[in-house]
């Protein structure tokens, strides 16, 4: 099971794909993007839960 770094906690895999579908749905689509995003910030970070497992 991943687990996410900022309080430890096992996540299942399928509360991964949730949370990262609701993060992206969350993104304002704005024209230029910026590496600052909190949005993008998070996302990143929980894509990395599931790419740490492979």
């Amino acid at each position: 099971m991943p687990e996410w770094s900022y309080t430890g906690a096992s996540v299942s895999d399928e509360k991964v794909e949730q949370a990262l579908t609701a993060v992206k749905s969350a993104c304002f689509g704005c024209e230029e993007h910026s590496d600052d995003c909190s949005l993008a910030k998070a996302a990143r970070d929980i894509a990395g839960m599931t790419e740490a497992k492979q």
